[in-house]
């Protein structure tokens, strides 16, 4: 086994099932990394336990299985008898590229290390579905990502307003390649207008405070443009709904330059 190239031992192991992979990081120590790197691409935590687990099981290394991370997800998570285990395997996540949250709390005790950038440096996309925690923590938890590039919100319990965090927007960050706010949100885009975030891409439920400033922002960048309605149940609803934000995308006077290609409303 041993005397195959490595990158022949590379594509065979790319090319296995999940199940096969935790006995072929023991055939060999050329088989291992790739193997290990395959097996822990993604993770997904469901209870506080298995978090700990991990915490325990797997130490912070820079070459080693927790570096291997890229997708994280945590899912019913509706409390914590001890709240920094989430920071702590955000931290020991070192390249986690992928954080995705449903149904679960983000801890609002962690708002300091999260504003001071303590992880989550490498993450790109973020996804809160269904999750709750105080909006200064969210804002928090997103001003630190430099890298982000796509942002995505759905269902978000705002269990307090309070001020919002006045760090401003890392100045080297770019437009993020998407912005997807649907259902209750509370005053998360207001927020996020506040705070002067810009995408290309922006997909927003016409019932959520701040999207006309958020289109404004965007409007140098914007390429497309997708409104959905679906919060009203009414028809007459849904088509004044989308009449008004019709009307404002369509005022040219409002935008001093026009990228925007598409515009997209659906029931």
């Amino acid at each position: 086994m041993d005397s195959l190239p490595q990158e022949l031992i590379d594509t065979i192991i790319d090319n296995l099932s999940l199940s096969s992979l935790l006995s072929c990081s023991l055939v060999a120590k050329k088989w291992r990394r790739r193997s290990q790197q395959r097996a822990f691409d993604i993770i997904s935590f469901s209870s506080e336990g298995e978090v700990n687990r991990w915490c325990t099981d797997i130490p912070q290394d820079p070459d080693g299985i927790s570096s291997y991370v890229r997708f994280a997800s945590f899912y019913n998570i509706h409390s914590w008898d001890e709240p920094a285990l989430f920071g702590r395997v955000l931290k020991n996540l070192t390249l986690l590229e992928v954080l995705w949250v449903f149904e679960t709390r983000v801890p609002d005790e962690l708002q300091g290390p999260i504003s001071r950038g303590e992880f989550g440096r490498e993450i790109a996309i973020l996804e809160l579905a269904s999750s709750y925690c105080a909006l200064t923590t969210m804002l928090s938890l997103i001003l630190s990502l430099s890298k982000l590039e796509g942002l995505i919100i759905g269902n978000h319990e705002i269990t307090s307003e309070g001020p919002l965090p006045t760090h401003p927007v890392t100045p080297q960050r770019g437009p993020l390649d998407i912005l997807w706010l649907g259902g209750d949100v509370g005053g998360v885009g207001e927020a996020l207008a506040q705070s002067r975030f810009i995408s290309s891409n922006l997909y927003l439920d016409t019932h959520i405070a701040g999207i006309e400033q958020l289109i404004v922002l965007s409007s140098d960048t914007l390429v497309d443009l997708k409104l959905s309605s679906r919060r009203f149940d009414h028809p007459e609803r849904q088509l004044g709904a989308k009449r008004d934000i019709g009307q404002f995308v369509l005022n040219r006077s409002r935008f001093p330059t026009r990228a925007l290609s598409r515009v997209f409303f659906t029931s």
